[in-house]
């Protein structure tokens, strides 16, 4: 097939696609136009808009699914038969990934690692227990619902670091929420089963803490914003899960909000660390310059997040069997 009818073909698929480019490089996106020598596409975030010539294309994959053709299997399947008010509009359930939301780029790479994938930008797709999935980094308290709609998934889980609200809990602790709060009271209640059946899932694998999680406004990064956070039943803080779990139960997914302990009730974190930023290498760096009490303050803050994120892996890969039935319980 030429260049130029893989182009035709590119335009019409609605999924996304990669493109191999003459000079080794690929790239993966939507493509929405195209003229006589050129193409235009959408990267894979939806954050850049990108001119290919066609001369400098060598083969065009179709690697992404394409959600208009699955409906239509679905609507073909289906044609002649009643439907049930239950059936949900985004097609055939088994077809429909797992989701994993995150803010960081650390915990988007930790999460990559699970899913047998790479991080393009703030997404990566790949398998988790035997099943489609896709991990988005979504920032700080927003763009859940954004992502929620365009990925059509089975299950939402909310995954990454949490600081923790009760004295017992220590670097790599895993937090399960039964709900979650944001600092104006508002709360999404977890289901139930669903919570049943991940803390069954994890429980030969390592303690599980349940309780609420609050998802605050702002970093607490002192032990007194920590304490003054806790509250009975209350276990640990975070900045999105709440985001998340909104948008999942407004879109009737099933959710989860599943995240580790990366510092303690009675620790500080780095003056650095305080503010939400997309990156934090520079920030670490001029702070170890500070001296060697800042420099053993980064290091230990470093040894609690890879505790963190090794742990998150480790229940990921856990549960990963068991998704494929969470999917299904309300």
């Amino acid at each position: 097939m030429s260049i130029s009818d893989l182009v035709e073909r590119a335009f019409a698929y609605r999924g996304y696609v990669t493109i191999a480019g003459r000079d080794g490089a690929s790239r993966v996106g939507f493509v929405y136009d195209r003229g006589p020598a050129h193409l235009e596409m959408y990267d894979e975030a939806g954050t850049e808009r990108i001119r290919i010539s066609l001369d400098d294309i060598a083969d065009i994959a179709f690697t992404g699914d394409d959600a208009s053709a699955r409906a239509q299997r679905a609507w073909e399947k289906r044609r002649g038969v009643l439907e049930s008010k239950h059936t949900s509009v985004w097609g055939d359930f088994e077809e429909r990934p797992v989701l994993l939301l995150v803010a960081l780029p650390i915990e988007l790479h930790g999460v990559a690692a699970v899913l047998g994938g790479e991080a393009r930008g703030a997404i990566v797709r790949g398998r988790i227990g035997g099943m489609r999935a896709v991990a988005r980094a979504v920032g700080l308290g927003g763009g859940a619902a954004q992502v929620i709609a365009a990925e059509r998934p089975r299950i939402v889980i909310s995954c990454g670091l949490a600081g923790a609200l009760r004295p017992s809990l220590v670097p790599g602790a895993l937090v399960l929420a039964s709900a979650v709060r944001d600092e104006s009271g508002d709360v999404v209640m977890a289901s139930e089963p669903l919570v049943r059946a991940t803390r069954q899932a994890l429980v030969d694998h390592a303690p599980v803490i349940e309780g609420e999680l609050l998802s605050a406004t702002r970093v607490a990064a002192t032990r007194d914003e920590k304490r003054a956070l806790a509250a009975p039943g209350r276990v640990a803080v975070d900045l999105e899960s709440w985001a998340a779990a909104r948008a999942a139960a407004r879109a009737k997914i099933p959710w989860l909000a599943l995240r580790v302990v990366v510092d303690p009730l009675d620790a500080d974190l780095p003056a650095f660390a305080r503010e939400p930023l997309r990156g934090y290498v520079v920030p670490a760096l001029r702070h170890a310059l500070r001296g060697p009490r800042s420099l053993l303050e980064l290091v230990r803050l470093g040894m609690r997040a890879d505790t963190a994120i090794r742990a998150m892996q480790q229940a990921l890969l856990h549960l990963g069997p068991t998704l494929s039935r969470l999917g299904g319980q309300e």
